[in-house]
């Protein structure tokens, strides 16, 4: 496994798409975190909770959209491996090697970007809610790892580099609007009354919706976490942030599962 994992590393490391990411990522993070910090033109000192949900909004329209879009490339290209699939191992591992391969990759141009971006914050606010930051990163890891997974999945099951890439923006564009348009228009249709568990279903059924509401939740931010986090924490109360690690866990392993056992269905 790990000389899989090795030799994906190496290919992902080749190309110029993980380079231009990591340069972009890091430019629009540095841009959000010194806008952040102004005030009438004038760099003040805000802290990391204002330029925080700036930066999460930030990671939640970039992020899943590129990890969608690499991996659903990614799972495509595993049917040209006719070397790898020869090899005596489980072709899950194929799969598996090239999901941790470009989870690496992206998650330390995420690493680069976030950072740099707190170092500027810090140098010019301090290190107030400095923890709560790197809980941030961490969120932000877990929707790459979901978002990479699908992706995965979902290129697998096209097989074509052109279909999957639709695929991958279509369900970039259904996880990052559809649901949260789908949730107000059941707002707007049910009766007055408490509908938590329904709407909270439905932030579990979107990765993106439940990394959103679990990042403002680390800085307070309900006024903008959406009707379906405020269901969440309504219902869940405290337990509602192990709900959401777990669902995006889950919008892990689940997928991986499936590209796995497609792949390994499937002749090449």
């Amino acid at each position: 496994m790990t000389g899989l994992v090795s030799f994906e590393l190496s290919g992902a490391r080749r190309g110029r798409t993980a380079w231009v990411f990591a340069a972009a990522f890091a430019a629009a993070s540095l841009t959000i975190a010194v806008v952040g910090l102004a005030a009438g033109g004038v760099i003040t000192v805000q802290g990391f909770a204002r330029t925080s949900v700036s930066l999460l909004q930030l990671v939640l329209w970039v992020v899943p959209l590129a990890a969608l879009l690499l991996g659903a490339v990614a799972g495509a290209e595993c049917h040209d491996l006719e070397f790898l699939a020869g090899l005596p191992v489980p072709r899950q591992r194929i799969v598996l090697a090239r999901w941790a391969a470009w989870f690496i990759t992206l998650a330390a141009a995420l690493l680069v970007g976030l950072g740099a971006a707190g170092v500027v914050v810090g140098l010019a606010a301090g290190g107030a809610d400095a923890p709560r930051y790197l809980a941030l990163l961490v969120v932000a890891l877990l929707v790459l790892a979901a978002s990479l997974a699908l992706g995965l999945w979902l290129g697998v099951a096209a097989r074509s580099r052109v279909r999957a890439i639709a695929l991958a923006v279509v369900t970039w564009f259904v996880l990052a609007v559809g649901v949260d348009l789908a949730a107000i228009a059941v707002l707007a249709l049910l009766p007055p009354g408490p509908s938590g568990w329904g709407l909270s279903l439905l932030l579990l059924a979107d990765p993106v919706d439940g990394a959103r509401a679990l990042g403002l939740g680390l800085f307070q931010a309900d006024v903008v976490a959406g009707p379906t986090g405020a269901a969440l924490r309504r219902v869940l109360g405290g337990w509602g942030a192990v709900v959401l690690v777990a669902g995006l866990g889950l919008w892990t392993a689940v997928p991986l599962a499936l590209a796995g056992r497609r792949y390994a269905g499937r002749d090449l």
